[in-house]
């Protein structure tokens, strides 16, 4: 009665919940979407992408008591949701995912002792994070990013021991980073990019021996990075990017030797890139543009095996491009207008000017087989691309991207590069 009381508030025009009819011939089990336990009590509700739609969701699915699973997401549910789903849920409940609906109003409060994953994402939920958030002592996944959410970063979050992804991203918050948030020992995945939160980052984060991923971007976090970050052993990706962090990058960070990718562009740190990123062979990505960095562009670059993007424009680099640049991986380079004037050339072997709007000039260094290629704007704006058919796209959006053309290098290569003539962004 329950499911069919659920029925009976949906539009489903592709008739996904045809099959939901009660008769004494008609298993429950064998309804669309259910999944029974051995004992046919109904465990699991799965209706996620039915283009479901309800301007109400109603509260009788979640009363269902032996229910361990509900997956509502990518729907078109609006609306708010009960306000004692975490109150009349059965205690047995591990998993719910609302995401990717059009549900608004603020978070429930009360909660599951024994959730592990609760997925509120890319709604329009509003207001604070509750402090009741602390009592889902059993979550490993929390994400409530994609909604306009205010207020601060409880720091009751620490409380969480036991979580593993943990995303506020793209929402409204404003105030520090707490430094709670150290305590969350088996935290694997944090993202709190895309808010307006500020302050230094806490060195306590240093303390997160599991973190795997770490992204704080599109913020207003200021000071210097702290060497605890270098503590991350497991840590492969940190995105920093778009804050205002200063002083020097702290030489610990280039001992993190699972790094795939690091993205500090768009700040102000400042000193040189150390010869110590040689230890980096895992890494793939190294965005350090538009900062305030100086010194010799590092001859570790060279060693790097799986090296693929390097872009560094809009810093304050002086000395030679190192000759081996290219040559032990596919590299594709990209430097600044700012770094134009200290730089000698090296061993490039070609040039070629491109007429576009704004032009730009292309240098290509050939080593050996291998090529690197460093676009270089004969204009102000910073932003440019290179692209080549081995490589594949790794602009970030919010940039402009001018018009394609195509270069064919000397005869003797027979290779086609594929450039774009430089952008500027909108």
């Amino acid at each position: 009665e329950l499911l069919l009381s659920f029925q009976s508030s949906i539009q489903d025009p592709s008739r996904h919940l045809s099959s939901w009819s009660y008769s004494s011939s008609n298993d429950v089990c064998l309804w669309y979407g259910v999944v029974c336990s051995n004992f046919s009590r109904v465990v699991s509700l799965d209706l996620s992408g039915k283009n479901i739609s309800s301007q109400i969701l109603t509260s009788t699915i979640f009363r269902l008591p032996f229910l361990q699973t509900i997956n509502l997401s990518n729907n078109k549910f609006s609306g708010p949701v009960p306000h004692d789903i975490f109150t009349t849920s059965p205690p047995s409940l591990r998993y719910l995912n609302l995401s990717n609906n059009n549900l608004s109003g603020s978070i429930p409060r009360g909660f599951l002792p024994n959730l592990y994953t609760l997925d509120l994402s890319n709604n329009m939920f509003s207001g604070d994070i509750y402090e009741d958030i602390r009592l889902f002592s059993n979550l490993k996944v929390l994400d409530l990013g994609g909604n306009v959410l205010s207020g601060h970063v409880p720091a009751c979050f620490g409380n969480l021991s036991r979580l593993e992804f943990l995303t506020l991203a793209s929402n409204q918050l404003t105030g520090g980073i707490p430094t709670e948030l150290g305590l969350m020992k088996n935290l694997k995945w944090i993202y709190l990019g895309y808010n307006n939160l500020s302050g230094e980052i806490p060195y306590q984060l240093g303390d997160l021996s599991s973190l795997k991923h770490l992204d704080l971007v599109y913020n207003n976090i200021s000071g210097p990075i702290p060497p605890s970050l270098g503590d991350l052993k497991e840590l492969e990706y940190m995105f920093l990017y778009q804050n205002k962090l200063s002083s020097q990058i702290p030489p610990s960070i280039f001992s993190l030797k699972n790094l795939i990718s690091l993205d500090f562009s768009d700040n102000s740190l400042s000193g040189e890139i150390p010869e110590l990123l040689s230890q980096l062979q895992s890494f793939e990505i190294l965005h350090l543009f538009s900062n305030n960095l100086s010194g010799k562009i590092p001859e570790g670059l060279t060693s790097l095996p799986r090296l693929q993007v390097l872009k560094l424009w809009s810093n304050k680099f002086s000395g030679e491009i190192p000759a081996s640049l290219g040559k032990h991986n596919n590299l594709v380079a990209s430097l600044s207008p700012g770094d134009r004037p200290g730089l000698s050339k090296g061993s490039y072997r070609h040039a070629y000017t491109l007429i576009g709007n704004p032009p730009c000039q292309l240098l290509v260094a050939r080593v050996d087989d291998r090529f690197a290629f460093f676009e270089i704007p004969i204009h102000p704006y910073p932003y440019t691309s290179t692209y080549s058919p081995a490589h594949r796209e790794m602009e970030r959006e919010g940039l402009s991207i001018g018009l394609l053309s195509e270069v064919t290098l000397d005869q003797p290569a027979r290779k086609t590069l594929y450039i774009t003539l430089c952008g500027s962004q909108d």
